[in-house]
């Protein structure tokens, strides 16, 4: 009977070390493979004079290139459609680990920027790197069960695994960053309808939020908060916009620096727009500008 129990036991732990390498072998190939924005990051390739974070917002309306002419800067765009802080706060976090030429970190603050997601953002892009502790808290604070059994039970993150997992890895070679991380979007106004609403907010993630802001100032690095346009009409329907803005400029001080184009010139025209919240590509590119040149005074202040 021991016999036959010890052999059971030997057999689970043979099947555990064949899932753990297998899932091992998986997560190495990802690492090495994958030329994605944030492999890049992880593996501590991306640092430059400007770095941009924060959801679609971000990813489609600061154009690297733009802010680099006019203010002389290297930037790069490490914003993503759905992610807000909660999310790419690890990413930050990882970046300031290894920094070396950061003069001013940009925040794209859209009115969700400090809700709580329930669900992360393309997780896939992220569990290779499940064991970075940035990573997993990022992680753990929208998904505890799921991101705590992809670390610490073998084999679960194998379940979890999709096919643009997989994809990334095969079609690493062909991928080419030459915007910087930017895309812009189509010129075509897409027909929105919206009932008045609240953004989400968390006060726990405003929390959150400061004492992210307060580390990266103490590594002498400026920090840049910006709501890009809003379309006029679309402003108007979020019931709680004045209190949120409220909430980013009580961090302002020498070194946090708050901009709002709410109230900009683009936000009156609609061809300067994809919907009520992003900027088309002649829009981002007319915001890239102005932009630029107000980083350029806090830059040089």
């Amino acid at each position: 009977m021991r016999a036959r129990i010890k052999q059971i036991l030997l057999f689970l732990l043979l099947l555990l070390l064949v899932v753990y390498g297998i899932q091992y072998a998986i997560d190495i190939c990802y690492q090495k493979r994958v030329n994605n924005k944030f492999a890049k990051l992880l593996r501590h390739e991306i640092d430059n004079n400007v770095m941009i974070f924060g959801s679609s917002v971000a990813y489609h309306q600061f154009d690297p290139q733009i802010i680099k002419d006019v203010t002389g800067h290297s930037a790069y765009n490490m914003g993503f459609p759905g992610m807000f802080f909660a999310q790419y706060n690890g990413l930050i976090q990882e970046y300031q680990l290894y920094q070396k030429q950061c003069k001013a970190i940009v925040i794209a603050c859209d009115f969700d920027n400090l809700g709580k997601n329930e669900l992360a953002t393309r997780p896939d892009l992220f569990y290779a790197y499940i064991n970075n502790c940035n990573i997993y808290s990022s992680l753990y604070e929208m998904e505890q069960r799921k991101a705590f059994m992809a670390k610490y039970v073998p084999g679960y993150k194998l379940t979890l695994l999709n096919k643009a997992f997989y994809t990334d890895i095969l079609l690493s070679k062909q991928y080419k960053d030459t915007a910087n991380g930017y895309e812009a979007l189509t010129t075509a106004w897409e027909v929105t309808k919206h009932k008045p609403f609240n953004s989400r907010y968390e006060e726990a993630i405003f929390v959150q939020f400061k004492n992210a802001v307060d580390e990266i100032t103490q590594k002498g690095i400026k920090v840049v908060l910006v709501i890009p346009p809003v379309y006029k009409e679309g402003y108007k329907l979020i019931l709680n916009a004045e209190a949120i803005k409220s909430k980013y400029r009580s961090l302002v001080n020498k070194n946090v620096h708050f901009l709002d184009y709410t109230n900009d010139t683009l936000c009156r025209t609609q061809d300067n727009f994809r919907n009520f919240t992003h900027l088309n590509a002649n829009g981002a590119s007319k915001f890239s500008h102005t932009f630029a040149q107000d980083l350029l005074k806090i830059i040089h202040e």
